[in-house]
């Protein structure tokens, strides 16, 4: 859980397409959910905005460490109309498909006016929410 995939899209990356992450020595920690994407929490309370810019992380579910057998993979992008949603949303739980001897990687992308303005300038080409998902 929580293994970042691209740069923090902030400051000069703000709109820009994802850079490859910082590389960094040893091991990691992937025990937590990286930061949900900004957004405008449509369900609950009324105005509230949730997350981080620094949010381009993805989580792999596996039902085992070491299996005995290659395992198939599937590639999970939440929906949520490019406004919500996150690749941890326990909608979109991989507790099913693990019992299922399936890996499950999920990912967030940037979302709303941070994943999705386009001005047509070098600065703010637009789509990077669809950038962040390729």
């Amino acid at each position: 859980e929580g293994m970042p995939y691209a740069q923090p899209p902030v400051g000069d990356l703000r709109f820009k397409a994802p850079q490859p992450p910082q590389p960094w020595e040893n091991v990691r920690s992937a025990k937590e959910f990286g930061p949900k994407c900004y957004q405008y929490d449509l369900f609950m309370e009324k105005g509230k905005r949730d997350g981080s810019e620094d949010c381009l992380y993805l989580n792999v579910y596996t039902p085992d460490i070491k299996p005995d057998k290659p395992l198939p993979v599937m590639f999970w992008i939440h929906g949520g109309g490019f406004v919500s949603g996150a690749g941890d949303d326990d909608e979109y739980g991989p507790k099913l498909l693990i019992r299922k001897d399936v890996v499950v990687v999920t990912i967030n992308y940037r979302l709303e006016v941070l994943g999705f303005l386009c001005l047509d300038t070098e600065d703010v080409p637009g789509n990077a929410g669809l950038k962040d998902q390729v």
